[in-house]
């Protein structure tokens, strides 16, 4: 996990060789193996031979790269243990084009886990790994990387993982709350849900799109007037209902994942990220289809 708090560790790690690369990732593997969580390690087979060899009673999982795509691996890592670790190229082997949006979309999807993602690059690319990643990992340990740029909190960039965009709703007042979940529940009936689990995805969109305006979930729900939007986004694994609003009062420190009211919209879907930025708030939820 990142050092001081308990949220994602996604970290690029520079390295051309295995002797180089798994002295750098040792702390990170050996601080999920001390609380017993799962370590995975999606190398080549020279990689995953060196890991193995530095800890060869640690029951590593050595999955092989060809077998795990960006998307699977953040649609899986959502619901992974605390602590666990992933260390890999998945992103870095993508095509040049795709891989700054696999990379914003891991950053994105599991923004509120208590995971560490560590990113494998070469040399030649390092300049990239800055760039996309908000931690690099050093002989140091994790630091802050300077010439980290944020996603962008709409698409097209989160698509690797978060899917293809179906629909776009517009919500500009209380009354189109209706058409929001009409249109959603449209979206999660062609996904293949139904009955309950339908129901709680629908409401789980409800309810984030009134986070996303900053309306109290305990008292009147009423959406103050808006350029609110809701965009629907289907993968072979989910459907996202992702809400973008401009809170009347985003609250106390602006962290939208520590409202309180995060924690009663996420009982009902999968996963859940919201986040402020200076032009509004964004929520995410999504239900898995599998």
């Amino acid at each position: 996990m990142s050092p001081g708090g308990p949220a994602l560790l996604h970290a690029a790690v520079v390295a051309d060789d295995p002797d180089e690369l798994v002295p750098l990732c040792l702390p990170v593997v050996d601080a999920a193996l001390a609380v017993g969580a799962p370590v995975e390690v999606v190398l080549d087979r020279r990689g995953a031979r060196a890991f193995r060899a530095a800890r060869p009673d640690a029951g590593l999982q050595l999955p092989s790269p060809v077998d795990v795509d960006a998307a699977t691996l953040g649609h899986r890592l959502a619901d992974r243990e605390t602590g666990a670790v992933v260390v890999g190229r998945v992103c870095a082997d993508a095509a040049p084009p795709d891989r700054p949006f696999a990379e914003d979309a891991l950053t994105v999807l599991l923004a509120d886990r208590p995971l560490s993602v560590v990113c494998v690059y070469a040399p030649a690319q390092v300049e990239e790994a800055r760039r996309t990643h908000p931690w690099l990992l050093t002989a140091g340990g994790p630091v802050l990387s300077p010439d980290h740029t944020p996603p962008a909190t709409t698409s097209p960039v989160p698509a690797a993982v978060l899917g293809s965009s179906v629909d776009r709703v517009p919500v500009p007042d209380g009354a189109a709350l209706a058409a929001l979940r009409h249109r959603f529940a449209a979206a999660v009936r062609d996904a293949g849900l139904d009955g309950e689990r339908a129901e709680a995805a629908v409401l789980a969109a409800h309810e984030a799109m009134l986070l996303a305006c900053g309306v109290d979930l305990a008292g009147r729900a009423d959406l103050p007037p808006g350029d609110h939007t809701l965009d629907v986004r289907v993968s072979a694994e989910a459907v996202v209902a992702e809400c973008r609003g401009v809170p009347r009062d985003p609250g106390g420190s602006g962290m939208a994942d520590q409202d309180p009211r995060f924690a009663h919209l996420a009982r009902f879907c999968d996963h859940a990220t919201a986040h402020d930025d200076r032009h509004g708030r964004t929520v995410r939820v999504l239900t898995g289809t599998r």
